[in-house]
């Protein structure tokens, strides 16, 4: 299998290009974590969001009255949502979490949906927890979330297609969605600790059969960092002059390791 520490911006984007026209299929219907950034902000407030994707969490911040900038590195994302976010006033930047160098600063930096775990890297973990750092306002909070540790995200056998939903599209065609993870096990770029970090191979498979009966296979294959505890993130968070402040375990904000995600609001460390 190949190794995923090989993985370029280009390959991301390809994989980005099969997704995007059923991310908002995917994603849109999805509101918990939208309703706990709106308990967590208020009107006026300056929020930076990292890995802003479509704007599915940018646009309602934006009409819950923050003042928002959206930052993408792939142009199929945001080509998806740029229309939408500028309608609501989201400021649209096209960058990379790991070098943004916007020289402004704000209330509330976001890392959301688990977009920290396409950074396999741990260089480009801590650049991009250094460039929210550079970002914050005095007094001000990054949120980090992400998937909470699994069993199978260890599990070294092959994991087979497995279907997650079948959903009607606005064309009116039928859409199935299937997807796999596998963990990979052959790496040998980079140093120790990055060969040492889980590193699963996620893969999407969407079906869209139309009205005609047509079929459309959409399939896409991509490496997602896994198994990303607690501990690992507050050295992570240490090693850039950040400290973790409160940590929940849902987007109901339960406490950590009772839910299945992992959400971090952390602040500079003092």
């Amino acid at each position: 299998m190949d190794d995923p520490l090989n993985w370029s911006t280009d390959d991301q984007e390809r994989a980005l290009r099969v997704i995007a026209p059923w991310y908002d299929l995917d994603f849109g219907s999805l509101t918990d974590d939208v309703e706990m950034l709106r308990e967590l902000t208020a009107p006026g407030q300056r929020v930076l969001e990292l890995g802003a994707g479509s704007g599915r969490l940018a646009v309602p911040l934006a009409e819950h009255g923050c003042h928002v900038t959206a930052v993408d590195s792939s142009e199929a994302m945001l080509s998806l949502g740029e229309r939408r976010m500028r309608n609501a006033a989201v400021r649209v930047v096209r960058g990379d979490m790991r070098c943004l160098e916007l020289q402004e600063r704000f209330d509330l930096v976001v890392i959301g949906l688990s977009t920290f775990q396409h950074l396999l890297r741990r260089r480009d973990q801590l650049a991009a927890l250094r460039t929210a750092r550079r970002h914050l306002a005095e007094g001000g909070h990054l949120l980090i979330d992400w998937t909470a540790p699994r069993v199978d995200d260890i599990e070294p056998s092959i994991q087979i297609l497995q279907v997650e939903w079948m959903r009607q599209a606005e064309s009116g065609a039928m859409v199935t969605k299937s997807a796999s993870q596998e963990l990979s096990q052959d790496r040998h770029c980079g140093d120790p600790i990055d060969r040492a970090l889980p590193i699963a191979w996620i893969t999407y498979q969407y079906d869209s059969v139309d009205e005609t009966g047509q079929v459309r296979r959409s399939l896409a294959r991509f490496p997602l960092r896994v198994n990303l505890g607690v501990g690992e993130m507050a050295g992570l968070l240490a090693q850039s002059d950040l400290q973790g402040v409160s940590w929940f375990g849902s987007w109901d904000l339960t406490p950590v390791g009772l839910g299945d995600r992992i959400i971090v609001i952390a602040e500079e460390a003092s």
